[in-house]
């Protein structure tokens, strides 16, 4: 049994994470933002179902945009659970559109939400796994930070930058008891994600494109679009927890899943990349 906390529960990868993992007999603190206003019914709705299943679960107010937020939620965890065994980063933004068409604030509202709000949870966690010499931080990131595809540049722009951050710390955190690790979804049309997408602040700007930014996007509508073959969400949360009941030994620090044909490729890249680091560590002294 262990504490788990899982940000961005109130719907998608992150609901279907926490109720597979409550089922499993971890204690799993559920953290979303507007618990008494927007949120309210998913509160309401998700302790009736851990009622029904006698499953332990812990919604908690918690905004990853913030730092006083992040810092108090965390803190009120870890004095309720006696420690944090892993963290789970799912809260994420999706925004598309050409890039002419997505303004800077657009950009850093994105980058606030997918890249600096996990990086704030990650700080806020590790030194508690530091006093353990135990841990795990699992990156909900995307195929989508090693297949960049015209419409999608601003978020396959975060998922690069939470690759990076995740890929580095798996390495700094060798020597300890705790993990970092990264799973890379493929496109999962029966999560919600879709239906909020953020459209772009400047849609005029496409006009310029012509019938090219229209067969843009019409094109990137069919990789979202659902069909019989599209992959089930749930896939994702069972992955997350056959990841937390693996040792730290036998992880790969990336996990693809739900890509389709191009999943070899990512992997192959994936492989590619790990090793490349892994040579220039030793030549630099830092691995062996």
């Amino acid at each position: 049994m262990k504490k788990i906390i899982v940000t961005g529960s109130s719907s998608g990868f992150g609901l279907l994470t926490v109720q597979t993992l409550a089922k499993q007999g971890h204690i799993v603190y559920a953290t979303m933002r507007n618990l008494r206003t927007r949120n309210a019914k998913v509160v309401e709705n998700l302790n009736i179902w851990a009622e029904q299943n006698n499953a332990d679960i812990r919604i908690v107010e918690l905004d990853i945009t913030s730092d006083e937020s992040v810092k108090n939620a965390i803190s009120q965890i870890a004095q309720d659970a006696g420690g944090i065994d892993v963290l789970i980063n799912n809260a994420g933004l999706l925004i598309w559109g050409l890039s002419e068409t997505v303004s800077t604030r657009q950009l850093e509202e994105i980058f606030q939400v997918n890249v600096f709000g996990a990086d704030r949870m990650n700080k806020a966690v590790l030194p508690y796994m530091h006093q353990a010499n135990s841990g795990l931080i699992i990156h909900l990131s995307s195929g989508l930070s090693r297949l960049h595809l015209p419409y999608l540049g601003a978020y396959s722009a975060t998922k690069v930058a939470i690759d990076t951050l995740a890929e580095t710390l798996h390495y700094e955190l060798r020597e300890t008891g705790i993990d970092s690790v990264i799973i890379q979804p493929g496109a999962y049309p029966a999560t919600d994600l879709f239906s909020k997408i953020m459209p772009a602040d400047n849609p005029k700007a496409a006009d310029r494109y012509g019938e090219y930014g229209a067969r843009i996007e019409q094109g990137i509508g069919y990789l979202f679009a659902a069909s019989p073959d599209s992959p089930e969400p749930n896939e994702v949360a069972e992955l997350i927890a056959k990841i937390i009941d693996t040792s730290k030994p036998e992880r790969t620090i990336w996990t693809a899943i739900g890509l389709g044909d191009g999943q070899p490729v990512i992997e192959s890249i994936n492989e590619s990349t790990h090793q490349i680091s892994l040579h220039v560590q030793r030549m630099l002294g830092i691995n062996s």
